[in-house]
Order: structure tokens, then sequence, then C-alpha cells
């Protein structure tokens, strides 16, 4: 338990290192709201409003002591002017009524659009993210940035900043006014404020570090979720959930106990701020009742200062209350901006070269190193010097002075051991991460020349585990193009047999599938990514262990789907069963990211030593499991 809770400790370390002031945080903010600056003046104009009907109030409890009540008036007199005050009481109550509903729509609106727009834009920028983002942020993570983290600022545009705009307006006229009743009593009101501002400074630090570790173990949770929902079959197969359960307790203890340090804050600062304020009222009334025995001060003054007074001192305990939204929101700002800050290092050229519409498919590694980062360097700038191949940590290389070349409509199969580099060269021929020395080029054109939407139209892939999407199965074959050409959609299935499945659905291609395909087998899956890639009709055919997890009966319509596929296009199958790569026109065979050998399957098993001795170990595993 203690090394988990150090791994957690190191982890969060790395994620409370933030350097933002909150005036920054807030300019960027408050960007957020230009699009929306007409109904920002509305909404400034009605807590301007507001805060004039808030102090209308107490001015008219004293006109209704001092003209009515403690005036020599006649009986008739004070009735009538207790009416006309008290009808004037009850209009500004109902038009504060209506200004507090329209000002409360129309903040609503604003937050929920300006949450509209920060999550849109924090998911373009996400998706639009290289691969080695991924490879450092949990799913969880990234999942707490877009969701509880996005919230936390919409309470802030609909209810903290607005309320403080409107407590602090109301200060500055609750002020002036007492100033202009009576500037001694007014004096007296004001002598706390030095402690209050006190007050709030020593406990804003200390929440505000709270708060963060509250975001960081809220993204912690949701990772573990995400993480062991999706493999629930995983753990409970292996009886493993009463480990992971411990382990959520220990998450879930550090998050209870930074909620625990915010509590322990407040529950101390509200009663500083309730006890200031109800000795500042004590001090009115002792030294107002003075002054209304020595007749310079009325007693309708006093009743509209001691109102007024406790107005006063309830914005101020309102915006300390604030601070659970507003250090919140900080807190949440920072791990945003972050993430919005972070940049991709795979990026088009400003001005790329021009490339076909079709490619060719003629492929080549020239002398290609390539290493990915650590976890704990990734952070780096981006700029500092790689080492290739010289045992350094900075990076571990993958690919060693890789150099091959694949012809137009030429099938190479890839082979090797597990850790060879052979899914790497996919990734980098599809450009998810750019070469540290080398080239990789498409039609004679480097791939850091083409513009990558256009690069990875020329290509599909097929996944050993394939992906697919909570829709219907049209939109994961036509990736929700909706003008997509039927005839073509309709011939893709044909050819690799999906045509039984789409007539066992009951709505067909229109059926919804659940998150990941999970009503449909490994091999329906399997069939259906398959049926995609033909669909797009790529002239470069990428094939990542495609027929790993099928059974033999599919896998046969896979094979013979995949060879009428090929006919004319570039194809780079990676199999680990050496048995689908037979027929290849040519393979090469990766050892520790470099190439060993490379030729057909006769002539590798006839001259190559690492190839047929990889064909000899599978003979022997597949006889060993027949006997067993």
């Amino acid at each position: 338990m203690s090394s988990i809770a150090d791994g957690f400790d190191q982890e969060e370390q790395e994620d409370l290192r933030v350097a933002v002031t909150d005036r920054g945080l807030l300019s960027r903010l408050i960007a957020y709201l230009r699009p929306y600056r007409t109904q920002v003046l509305f909404a400034a104009v009605l807590i301007a409003v507001v805060a004039g009907l808030g102090i209308a109030a107490p001015l008219l409890v004293k006109m209704a002591i001092d003209r009515a009540l403690e005036s020599e008036a006649t009986a008739v007199e004070q009735r009538r002017i207790l009416w006309q005050i008290g009808g004037i009481y009850a209009a500004v109550l109902v038009v504060t009524a209506a200004v507090h509903y329209v000002q409360i729509m129309l903040l609503q609106t604003i937050g929920q659009n300006i949450m509209f727009d920060l999550r849109r834009q924090l998911f373009r920028h996400v998706v639009r993210q290289d691969l080695a983002l991924f490879d450092r942020q949990p799913v969880g993570r990234l999942m707490t940035r877009l969701t509880s983290d996005i919230e936390a600022l919409n309470e802030l545009f609909t209810s903290g900043l607005v309320t403080v705009a409107t407590d602090v307006l109301t200060l500055f006229a609750i002020m002036g006014v007492m100033i202009w009743l009576d500037w001694r009593l007014a004096l007296l009101s004001f002598t706390v404020i030095p402690v209050l501002f006190l007050v709030a400074g020593f406990f804003r630090t200390r929440v505000r570090q709270a708060f963060r570790k509250i975001r960081v173990r809220v993204a912690r949770i949701n990772s573990f979720l995400q993480e062991h929902i999706a493999g629930i079959s995983i753990v409970r197969a292996f009886g493993q959930h009463e480990r992971r359960l411990d382990r959520f307790d220990t998450m879930n203890l550090a998050h209870t106990r930074a909620h625990l340090e915010t509590v322990a804050a407040f529950a101390v600062f509200f009663p500083v701020v309730e006890v200031v304020s109800t000795a500042a009222v004590v001090l009115l009334l002792w030294q107002g009742g003075l002054w209304i025995e020595a007749g310079t001060v009325t007693l309708g003054t006093l009743v509209a200062f001691v109102q007024y007074a406790q107005r006063f001192y309830r914005p101020i305990s309102a915006l300390s209350e604030k601070f659970n939204i507003l250090q919140g929101a900080m807190a949440a700002s920072e791990r945003v901006f972050a993430l919005l800050d972070s940049t991709s290092q795979v990026v088009d050229r400003p001005e790329p070269r021009e490339t076909p519409k079709r490619a060719r498919g003629d492929i080549r590694f020239e002398d290609v190193y390539f290493g990915y980062s650590p976890l704990d360097t990734l952070e780096q700038d981006a700029a500092a010097p790689v080492v290739l191949d010289d045992g350094s940590d900075h990076k571990k290389s993958v690919l060693t002075g890789m150099d091959f070349h694949v012809r137009p409509g030429e099938r190479v199969a890839i082979v090797g051991s597990t850790g060879a580099g052979k899914t790497t060269v996919i990734s980098l021929l599809l450009r998810f991460y750019d070469v540290d020395a080398g080239r990789v080029l498409v039609d004679g054109i480097d791939v850091r020349d083409w513009p990558q939407r256009d690069l990875r139209r020329q290509v599909a892939l097929v996944l050993q585990d394939p992906r697919l999407f909570s829709g219907t199965l049209r939109e994961n074959l036509t990736l929700w193009d909706p003008a997509f050409d039927e005839h073509r959609l309709h011939q893709a299935i044909d050819r690799v047999g999906l045509d039984r499945l789409v007539a066992r659905l009951p709505r067909g291609l229109d059926e919804e599938l659940r998150e990941g395909g999970q009503r449909l087998s490994t091999g329906e899956r399997q069939l259906v990514a398959f049926a995609r890639a033909l669909a797009h009709d790529p002239p470069i055919l990428l094939l990542d262990e495609a027929t790993a997890s099928v059974d033999a009966e599919t896998e046969v319509r896979i094979q013979r789907a995949t060879g009428e596929l090929m006919r004319g296009r570039t194809s780079i199958v990676i199999a680990h069963r050496l048995a689908t790569v037979r027929d290849a026109d040519r393979i090469l065979v990766l050892h520790h990211g470099r190439l060993l050998e490379q030729g057909t399957h006769d002539e590798l098993m006839a001259n190559g030593r690492l190839y047929r001795r990889l064909v000899e170990m599978q003979l022997a595993t597949a006889q060993a499991s027949r006997r067993a």
C-alpha cells in the first residue's frame, strides 16, 4: 500500500506544478465572454439595477421611521405616509424579483454557451494532437478535463463571477449611501474591512492548493474507473476485484482528505467572518445609541445603518463563500489551459508540397531512426537534442537505420518478435510520429511534406483489435460520411462476407452498435473493420495482425477478400502467425528495430536464419498444442 501511495505522491507532485497567476487565468477566462459582449453588457445593466434596488429598502425604512413614526404628524397623516412607503417597498420587491429572473436566465444562457465553446475548443484541440499526448495522458484524465473541469468553469461563469460583480457593485453602492447618510457611522462600519481582508488572504493560499489536489485526484479516480470498467472481464476472470477495490479505496481516501482540507479551512473562515461582522454591528448600535441620546443621529438613520451594515457584511461573507467556487474554478482552469497549451510536434508545413490526389503507393524508408520518449521526459522541450542509438535514456531506440522500399502494388509482410518495431513502421508511415532521423517517403515525397489529412486518405488501416464506435453499423463503415457511395459500400460488405451479419441484424446497416461493438463477436468486429477499409478504396493497405483473433472459417473469408483487395494496391501486412504471410511478394524480418533479412518465404527458408527459426518455433508450438 505504501508503494502505491508513493507512486501517487510522485504523480501528484508532477500534476500540481503550475505557475499561472489568478490574473492571467481570469483574463483568459473573460476572453470567452467577448462573443457575447452584448448580452454581457445587458447583464451588467441588470446587475446595476439589482444593486440599486438593494439599497432602496433601508432608505424606505428610514423614511417610514423619521417621517411617520418619529414625526409629530397626525395619526391619519402617519398612516398615509406608511401606506405610500409600503406600496413603494412592495413595488421594489416585485421589480427586484422580475429583474432577478431575467438576470438568471440571461446569465445561465451565456454560461452554457461559453461552456459549449470551451468544451468544443478543448475536444477539437485534443483530437488534433499527435499520439504522444495520449501516451502520457490517461483517458480518464482527459475525460476529467472535458467534463468535471469544464463544469467547474460553468459554475464560475453562471454563479461566481456574476455574484462577485453584483456583490462588489452592491458594496460600493452601500458605502456611498452610508457615507451620504452619516460619515461617522460609516467609518465605524468600515473599521472591520482590513481585518476581513487579512483573514481572506490568509485562507486563500491554503484553499487554492487543496482545490488543486481535488482536481488531480478526481482525474486519477476517473482514469482508474474508466480503465477498470472497460477491463472488468479481466478483473473478474482473475479474481482481482478485491485488490482493485483496495487500490480504489486508497485513491478515494486521498480525494476525501483533499476535500476535508477545504472543509477545515472554511469551517474556520466562515465563523471568523461572522464574528467580525457581528462585532461591527454591536459597535454600531452602541455608538449610534449614544449619538441618538445626544440628538446628532435620528433613530431612522441608525435603523437604516444597521440594515445597511448587515447588507454590507453579507456581500463580504458571500464573497468569502465564493472562494469555494472561485478556487475550484481556478484549479480547474489551470488543468484545462495546460491541456489547451500543449502543442503537437507533428504539424503540417506552412506551405506543404503539392501531392497527388491518389497515390501510386510507392513507399520508402531511408535510414530511419526513431525512439519513443520516456513518460517522464515527454514534457521537455521538443527542440532538445535527440541521441539516436547510444544507450541514452532520453529516448528508447525502436528503429535503427531502417531502410527498405515497397514498390507500387507490392505485397510486403513484416514479421519479427514482439518489440521488433513492426507496428512502429506503420505509425511512422501514417505520420502519427515524426522520425528522429532519416526519411519516410510516399510516392517520393517525404510524409512531413504531405498534409496529414491527404496522407491518411491514401491509407486504410485494419488493426488486430478493431475499434468500433457507438452508432449504427452504416456509420461505422462510412465513418459518418452521409454522401458515401452506396454501391461501393455494399460491394465491400459482400467481399468480406459481412452480408451474413447484415442480414442477421434486425435493422441491417441501421442497427445501433453499443460502445466498442460489444454486441458483435471479435470475428464480426474484425469483418466490420475489414469492410470499412475496403469501402474506402485506398491505394495503400495496412494490416496489423488483422486475422489474429478470428476462427478458421472467418479467416478463410478474410484471406479470400484480402487477396482480391491487394491486387493493384500496395499492401503491408504485419503478422505473428507466419502462415498468413507465405504468399507475400516479399517478407521483411525485423529484430530489435533493425531489418535483418528480406526475401520470399522460400528464399528465407533456404537462406535466412532468423525467419527460419521463427517458423520452426511456431511449428513446434503448434505440434505441442495438438499433442496436448
